[in-house]
């Protein structure tokens, strides 16, 4: 593993900043003090700070070439969920740096500055992307600046799940709200009518019908569609079975579908129930045999002196609204545990060797490469 005391210094400090910012839902004022840190750590340097406002939600893209089109894209997000007042204090134990955002993701973001800032010093063209709603689902940050016009031919993000990985994968997510309403009869006189969870029933079991890999995913090999069902509503009048019937569904799925198509395949089986979207993120997915996730791979496996391996993952990120582009999309997590948890925190000698493979990845592929001459650009 690379050692390099005054850089690990510098980064880490940089991270520990981030960290005392409480950049949590609705704390304007915590946004405006980061943007502001952000904008300071830019000072002086060979970049453009492109910032916009959603709904008072800040959205940074620093540039090194003044432009909304990069060749590579680095992604993160500054807004954390809440944590306790002394999550927000920065804290070295041992070799593991404590507080809210060292995974998620404030580590990540502190490297990406400090790699464009650094790399802005040479002819490479690389945009990082910062917003502040990532964990309030993103109404407010990423899809805005898509419709801007902000865009790429590789993106590189740092909202993975798994410690020293290349996440190639991510699931789509649909969330349902799946209502039945109906006139049943009395108990002793069912055919007078019909009863709202029989339809539901009849009707959910041709949804799961869909997927019937659910059972074989597990932690080592979750890349199979899965689904759950939860915040179940039920109402009935005395000696009547339930007139109303109402339940969520997650569905976290990882065939080649859009959102609304999936949807649309659903609803093709309902007759009695009423569906609607919660919520709808779109599948994540690059060939593991791609070259950028291969080297990657071997980037992350040379600097960390460890076996890196390829997995895909449940969860979803910001990476989403890009998923329609056809663009490669790599993505990694820093090391460390418990993100959202009470003990989050990153380990701190993982810090340079994370920052020295997004620098070497963005050289490696600073040029638009192809598979021909990937190997030539790798080893160059």
């Amino acid at each position: 593993m690379l050692n390099n005391p005054e850089l690990e210094k510098q980064l880490l400090q940089t991270i520990k900043d981030l960290v005392s910012f409480k950049t949590v839902e609705k704390r304007f004022d915590e946004f405006d003090r980061a943007v502001k840190y952000v904008k300071d750590f830019f000072e002086g340097s060979n970049v453009t700070i492109f910032e916009h406002r959603f709904n008072n939600h800040p959205a940074l893209v620093i540039s090194t070439k003044g432009k909304k089109h990069s060749h590579i894209l680095l992604q993160g997000h500054i807004d954390v969920v809440n944590g306790k007042p002394e999550q927000f204090v920065p804290q070295i134990k041992g070799n593991k740096l404590f507080g809210r955002g060292t995974v998620d993701m404030k580590g990540f973001d502190a490297l990406a500055m400090h790699a464009v800032r650094e790399l802005s010093k040479e002819d490479i063209d690389v945009n990082l992307m910062l917003t502040f709603d990532e964990e309030i689902g993103s109404p407010n940050g990423v899809p805005k600046l898509v419709e801007l016009g902000y865009d790429c031919d590789i993106l590189f993000n740092g909202d993975g799940g798994y410690n020293y990985a290349v996440i190639y994968g991510e699931k789509g997510i649909l969330k349902l709200k799946l209502t039945v309403e109906s006139d049943p009869g009395r108990h002793p006189y069912p055919w007078d009518g019909e009863s709202a969870f029989d339809i539901f029933t009849e009707e959910y079991n041709k949804i799961k019908a869909l997927f019937p890999e659910s059972k074989l995913a597990t932690n080592a090999d979750n890349w199979h569609t899965t689904y759950s069902l939860y915040d179940i509503k039920v109402e009935n009048k005395e000696f009547y079975p339930p007139h109303f019937f109402e339940a969520k569904m997650n569905i976290y799925f990882v065939d080649d579908v859009s959102v609304k198509d999936l949807f649309d395949k659903i609803t093709s089986l309902l007759s009695r129930t009423k569906a609607e979207i919660i919520m709808g993120s779109e599948r994540v997915f690059l060939n593991p045999d791609s070259p950028y996730v291969l080297s990657l791979q071997e980037i992350m496996t040379e600097n960390f002196g460890r076996e890196i391996i390829l997995r895909t993952e449940n969860g979803s990120s910001d990476a989403r609204f890009y998923a329609d582009k056809n663009i490669p999309i790599v993505i990694v997590k820093m090391v460390g545990e418990d993100h959202h948890g009470e003990n989050e925190h990153i380990e701190i000698p993982a810090i340079v060797p994370m920052y020295k493979s997004i620098v070497d990845f963005i050289k490696i592929h600073s040029q638009k490469t192809t598979e021909k001459n990937y190997e030539a650009a790798l080893h160059d």
